[in-house]
């Protein structure tokens, strides 16, 4: 049996650096948290715990579904992070006054020290990352990701909700796309 090459003239191999949502996730993982010497230098937590910890610190009081929301990480993987995050007293969690049953997360004065440390080092590292861009370009970007973003979660949950009108049974990371494609405005 033989089979066809999948490069044949009139099927070319897909471009894949040409492909937007490739270079972005490229781009993505060079800049993981965990790879950056500096970063590691201050501390040994993962890219999941420092994602939790900078949302903590940013959007206190914050709830970890609110955390999964912001940073687009499944639930499974922000209960994990807060978990590393309250063994090691850097966040601590707080009931509302009127629901008992709903948390809310909090840096503890060990944990803001961290935060601190943590933004001082990735403040220098947007400079750089950036420093090519003008002041315009910059907003212009950041602007054209927020764009991208929505794009994305509403591409991903048309695809999801037409699987599910199908009657197929979704997975929980599409179940996760459709209520983060609720959820925005």
């Amino acid at each position: 049996m033989t089979t066809t090459p999948s490069n044949t003239e009139n099927n070319k191999p897909y471009e894949l650096d040409d492909h937007l949502p490739y270079r972005i996730a490229v781009i993505s993982n060079i800049l993981q948290l965990g790879r950056d010497i500096e970063i590691r230098k201050i501390t040994d937590l993962g890219s999941r715990e420092l994602r939790v910890l900078l949302n903590i610190g940013t959007y206190s009081p914050v709830s970890a579904a609110q955390i999964a929301f912001q940073t687009k990480l499944d639930s499974y993987t922000v209960s994990r992070g807060v978990k590393t995050l309250l063994n090691q007293e850097l966040i601590e969690k707080r009931s509302l006054p009127n629901n008992k049953k709903e948390k809310l997360l909090y840096l503890t004065r060990k944990g803001k020290a961290l935060y601190d440390q943590v933004t001082e080092s990735l403040k220098r590292r947007d400079e750089q990352f950036a420093s090519f861009l003008t002041e315009k370009q910059r907003q212009s970007l950041i602007k054209n990701l927020q764009k991208l973003e929505q794009q994305a979660v509403e591409l991903l949950a048309q695809h999801a909700l037409k699987e599910q009108d199908a009657g197929h049974e979704l997975s929980g990371d599409q179940k996760e796309i459709i209520r983060w494609f609720n959820k925005m405005d």
